[in-house]
């Protein structure tokens, strides 16, 4: 058999062994839920890793940028605001400047896969266990739910070193809630049973450290050039879903040109952000990733911003037949459970939202949307963000 065979075969099993005693119990943690619903650890960690990349990490850049002016010995605001909150600006915020933000997202997982995540099923073909629990050969999963939902507080400080250079330092703060829900219905000789079975669990923690910088390469009317680096430090809970347990390092190019001007007040700048996440303690998880937008800025307050932001993981979940699980009276023949593939996936998403500034060149407001332009993965319908920055 092959071992992703064994390995949803124990899925079931579990399923099987805990519905027999109605299961209804308060989790240590979310992977103590999922296995108390029957994943072994493998699944688990599988869509753990993919529920902790669901949720997106805010853009470093500022929303204003600064210049030393020479003429006038003092820095210089430049016109147009970013309008951009997920891909990085080119241009550093400026030699002694601070911005501190604050953003909260919420992250509603919907999806796995393109299915209901709340409402999964398998009732194609009864699954078979071996040996199982007594007297339960046969069983079908009419219901399998898992509702996650993540609330994160970001907080972030970036500072210009040079004209150049600038670093970045993002704390994520998250508060999640868990429950999973199901029946299985158990076939035997004399007939079958429907048992519910129900965990659940709560977390708050922090999330992975992200840890970033950017120096400006190149600065001309037609071409800003900027390459970037992003540390991810794995200091969140994996076992709660909120970090993915790995040291990723990310080299990045970031690119733009000067605002074209349209009319006296309307601006456009176009962006590109362009790198490869390089996962050091799983190379198989490591994914290229690249990101365009275009900012639409109204005279020197506001700006929009819209984006396409896509992510290539280079490997595959898993190997063919993780999910698989043997079926038919005597397990003669193997189907994925739930219909869940271990296919490489990929993810692209639509971004809208701006910044507007509030007060004295000092204080923005921003807002964007983040939705899903397909469907693999874990995946939220849609990922509201609001905050608030200071530069000082």
């Amino acid at each position: 058999m092959h071992p992703g065979s064994t390995l949803a075969v124990g899925v079931c099993g579990v399923i099987a062994a805990m519905t027999l005693r109605a299961v209804n119990v308060q989790a240590m943690s979310f992977s103590g839920s999922l296995l108390q619903g029957g994943f072994t650890p493998t699944l688990t960690r599988t869509l753990a890793t993919s529920i902790a990349r669901a949720v997106p990490v805010v853009g470093a850049s500022a929303g204003f940028v600064y210049r030393f002016d020479w003429e006038t010995g003092s820095f210089q605001r430049e016109p147009a605001i970013l309008g951009q909150l997920y891909l990085e600006g080119p241009d550093p915020v400026g030699r002694g400047r601070l911005d501190v933000s604050a953003s909260y997202q919420r992250v509603q997982i919907d999806t796995v896969q393109g299915m209901d995540i709340r409402d999964l099923s398998d009732m194609h073909a009864p699954i078979f266990i071996p040996p199982g629990p007594p007297r339960v050969p046969l069983l079908t999963i009419p219901h399998f739910g898992i509702n996650l939902g993540t609330n994160q507080v970001t907080v972030g400080f970036t500072y210009g070193v040079t004209d150049n250079l600038e670093v970045n330092a993002a704390v994520p703060i998250l508060q999640s809630d868990l429950d999973v829900n199901g029946a299985v219905q158990v076939t035997t000789a004399t007939g079958f049973q429907t048992l519910p079975f129900r965990s659940s669990a709560s977390a708050t923690g922090v999330g992975d450290l992200l840890l970033r910088g950017k120096y400006r390469l190149v600065e001309r009317n037609w071409l800003h050039l900027a390459s970037g680096l992003v540390l991810r430090v794995p200091t969140g809970n994996t076992d709660d879903f909120q970090g993915t347990g790995d040291v990723e390092l990310a080299p990045m190019v970031y690119a733009s040109r000067e605002p074209l001007a349209v009319g006296k007040v309307l601006r456009f700048r176009p962006y590109l952000n362009a790198g490869f996440d390089f996962n050091a303690d799983n190379v198989n998880a490591s994914e290229a990733r690249w990101g365009t937008g275009l900012d639409g800025a109204l005279g020197e307050r506001f700006a929009v911003g819209v984006a396409v932001l896509t992510r290539y993981p280079i490997s595959r979940l898993g190997p063919p037949g993780l999910f698989d699980v043997r079926r038919g009276q005597n397990g003669q023949f193997s189907e994925p459970l739930f219909g869940l593939s271990s296919k490489r996936e990929e993810f692209y998403d639509f971004s809208v939202g701006g910044r507007l500034n509030v007060w004295r060149d000092r204080v923005n407001l921003f807002a964007n949307a983040l939705l899903p332009l397909n469907r693999d993965g874990a995946r939220a319908d849609v990922i509201p963000l609001a905050g608030a920055e200071v530069i000082f």
